[in-house]
This record gives C-alpha cells, sequence and structure tokens, in this order.
C-alpha cells in the first residue's frame, strides 16, 4: 500500500487535471458557439477533453477513498509504544517544590 502522502498527491493531481480538462471543454464550447447559432454541433476537442476529464475524475476516486481510509486508520491506531515514552519522560521529569525555587 502506498503512503498516505503519495495517495493525496495521485489524488489531487487527477482532480486538477480533472478540472482542467472540464475548462478546456468549457472554452472549445464557448468559442465554437460565440456569435453564431450553435448548429455545426460540439467539437471533437469538447469530446475529447470532456472523456479525459472523466477519466481522470474516476481515477481520483480510489486514491482520495485509499487517502481517507489510511487517515482514519492512523489516527485510530493505538500505539503502545508511544504510550511508554510519553509516561517515562514523565517521570524522567523533576519537580521542583517552593523551597527549591
Amino acid at each position: 500500500m502506498h503512503s498516505p502522502r503519495v495517495l493525496g498527491v495521485i489524488a489531487l493531481v487527477a482532480i486538477l487535471v480533472a478540472a482542467i480538462s472540464f475548462a478546456v471543454v468549457d472554452v472549445s464550447i464557448a468559442d465554437g458557439c460565440g456569435d453564431t447559432a450553435c448548429n455545426a454541433g460540439i467539437p471533437v476537442v469538447a469530446i475529447t477533453f470532456a472523456a479525459l476529464g472523466a477519466l481522470a475524475a474516476l481515477v481520483s476516486v480510489i486514491p482520495t477513498v485509499s487517502w481517507i481510509v489510511e487517515a482514519v486508520r492512523a489516527t485510530r491506531a493505538h500505539h503502545p509504544e508511544a504510550d511508554r515514552e510519553v509516561a517515562r519522560a514523565h517521570r524522567a521529569r523533576a519537580t521542583f517544590s517552593d523551597e527549591d525555587l
């Protein structure tokens, strides 16, 4: 399994690719239907980038869900060694009374 950081980067890049692709679709349709009636149909560029954007959005789902699951597991995991370290740190701390200061 990949690290949470790698999963997050993959998910964010896929979402970014989808957003850029859908922006290209928007611009290509707007340019195609500028001042005239939109009789020519949907441009091939718009169809291609719409498919790419949909694919990128679908690809981003798996790493995003895996990233969330990893984050939840990491926060819920009980680490007894970490508890022991905290206990050792508290025991090693010297306590001073008011008379010592």
